[in-house]
Order: C-alpha cells, then structure tokens, then sequence
C-alpha cells in the first residue's frame, strides 16, 4: 500500500509529515470523518510508512519491497494490530481489549501494546469503531492513552467523536477527514466493478455524500429496482399518491433490515426523487442531459412541462422543494410510511394545479 492507493486527503497526510519533521509525532491519533471516506485505508498506509525500514519517519513513505512492507501489506506483520466492531454488533466487545475470561489480562489489545515490539522499534494499533467502545472499553483504552506503553502509536477511527469520552479525545492528536470528491466515488465504483456504467456510476456518487460506503448501499440491485419504480411513478402527469406509497413502503419491506436500515432506505427513496426532479431543472433550463437508468423517464417528465415555458421549471423546482422537505421529516424520525403518503400527495396535487390544459 502506499499513497498512491489513496483517494483525496492530500491535506491530512501533508499535515501529518509537517508534524513529524517538527517532532511533533503524537503517541495517538484520533481520525475522524464520515464512514467509507478512506480513513482505515489512510491508517494502514500511515502505519506501514512507520514501519518502513527504507524510509525515514520524516518522509512518511513506504517502499513496498523492505520486509515490514510486505508483511503489512500481506496482513502478517507482528507488531500491528486492528480491532473494531464485528458485524452485526453495536459495540465493540470488551474481550479484544482485555482478552477472554479464563485469559483476562494475558491476551487482547492491550497486553499485546505491553510487549515489546518483535520486528522494529514500535507497536501501532489501529482501533476500527471507536465511538461504540462500550464504557468499560472506553475506560481501558482511556487508561493505555493516559500511561502508553513505550514505543506503542494508537490510531483511534471514529465517525461520531460526540459518542468518546471527552477525556480520550483530549489524549489523542485529531485528524479531521473531509468527504471525496464526486469524480473519485465514480472512478472507485469503477475500479471496484460496483458499478456497471459510468452511468450508473455517476448518478450514485452525486447522492452519496462523498462515500464509497453509501453510494455502494445505493447500487444495491433491490434499491435499483424500486428506484426506477419510483421514476415510473413519477413520470406521470397524475400521481396516484396512495398506490405510489403503498409500493415503495412494500419495496422497502422486501429489501428487509431493521428499523434504522429501513428508515435510512426510505430516505435513500426520496433523494432519489430529489435527484429526478433535480435532473428535470437542468433538462429544462438547457443545463444537462439525461444519462443513466430512468433517463427516458426524466424526458418524459421533461416534456410535460416544456409546454408550460418559464413556469414548467418553477414548478420542477417545487416538486424539488417538497421533497427536500420530505427528507428532513424522515430525520426527525416522522414515521417513513406517513411522510411519503404526505409527499407523493404533495406532488400529485402540485402537478395538477401547475400544469395548464394544452390547447
């Protein structure tokens, strides 16, 4: 891994090389950004380029080819370690810190900072979630920042710092992370063949707000399915709000999940209906055109409202509006089945009363 393999963050790794050539290296770092940004990916590379035998930790580099090199890369190296939060758990259990029961206190992250490095002159440990350290968690890790193990570097990763203690954040050097720009989502979805259209692509990145985490969830094929369902319903001059609803809240329940998820889903639903219209403002006022899947529909729309000049896109921007308004009812944790009843009959009222019978 080096540098090379990073999308974004040019910032953060010049910031951190300028910290080190002052002497100014912290024992931990707190990086923190909204998820599937890069920042585990950052940390691995930043904790191979301490380990680095060819280049010096000024130059914050990795070589690829010394033997801590490959053995990051490989995931064999003896003297790095990463916990986080297994899936489907909402904490991080304390047995990875502490170790099981019957070896409490002789195995687990913290026992293993304790020993001395095996292969160079530092441990480092990368702690993946580490806002859903539990308190008993957060106290251990808490008391390892207040008195670190010599020749030990923590590396704490968290999308929420509100969720640790005030006393950890204060213990570790924070590293803010910014969202990737929309070009790097695409090309990622891409490389990563999550994708099977620039396309498809683009039209995900443009909603993830700057995350390959989420503009993955928004390539998942039930949620393709349901969102071009959506464009269908929404093509039309006379929305039928109750059968719209009723479709969508199905579609949901077939993809499944618990509550969050299904409430994240229905949000995803009318950001999709966010980006319709938005792509019927810029078919109508010359700006853009259609691409991707449910580009027909968009022109469909599109042509309804040519009729109506000036006003058509007035009223796109409306429809726009709503749904807007639509998205910030579902934060506020407006139950997802009443808010797109009341949106899809917004708009099917507002389409009716802003398009003019054509003579």
């Amino acid at each position: 891994m080096n540098w090379d393999d990073l999308r974004g963050h040019r910032d953060q790794i010049e910031m951190l090389r300028r910290s080190i050539e002052r002497g100014r290296q912290a024992h931990a770092y707190l990086f923190a950004g909204s998820p599937g940004i890069g920042k585990s990916r950052f940390a691995r590379i930043f904790a191979q380029a301490m380990f680095c035998e060819r280049h010096a930790d000024t130059e914050l580099l990795t070589c690829e080819e010394c033997s801590p090199c490959r053995q990051m890369n490989a995931g064999s190296h003896p003297d790095f370690f990463s916990i986080g939060c297994p899936e489907g758990k909402n904490e991080i259990p304390v047995s990875v810190f502490f170790g099981s029961p019957e070896r409490r206190g002789q195995e687990g992250l913290i026992y293993n900072l304790s020993l001395r490095p095996m292969a160079g002159t530092r441990r480092i440990a990368l702690i993946d979630d580490a806002n859903r350290m539990n308190e008993e968690g957060a106290n251990a890790m808490l008391k390892t920042l207040e008195e670190p193990p010599p020749h030990s570097m923590l590396i704490l990763i968290a999308e929420n710092l509100d969720a640790l203690l005030p006393t950890i954040r204060s213990r570790c050097q924070l590293v803010r992370f910014s969202s990737l720009a929309t070009d790097d989502i695409t090309d990622l979805l891409l490389e990563n063949e999550l994708a099977s259209t620039p396309e498809e692509a683009t039209a995900a990145a443009n909603m993830s707000d700057g995350s390959l985490h989420i503009a993955a969830q928004l390539l998942n094929p039930a949620l393709r399915t349901l969102r071009l369902k959506l464009y269908e319903s929404l093509a039309t001059s006379g929305i039928r709000p109750i059968e719209v609803a009723k479709a969508m809240t199905s579609g949901i329940d077939q993809i499944g999940g618990d509550t969050n998820e299904q409430r994240r889903n229905a949000g995803w639903l009318i950001r999709f209906a966010q980006e319709f219209y938005r792509q019927v403002v810029l078919r109508l006022s010359g700006d853009g055109i259609s691409q991707g899947a449910g580009s027909e529909l968009v022109e469909r729309f599109s042509s309804l409202l040519t009729a109506q000049g000036h006003m058509g896109i007035e009223l796109a921007m409306e429809l726009f509006d709503r749904c807007v308004l639509a998205e910030s009812h579902i934060s506020w944790n407006i139950a997802p089945t009443k808010t797109m009843e009341s949106l899809f009959d917004d708009l099917a009222r507002t389409i009716r009363n802003g398009l003019r019978p054509q003579r």
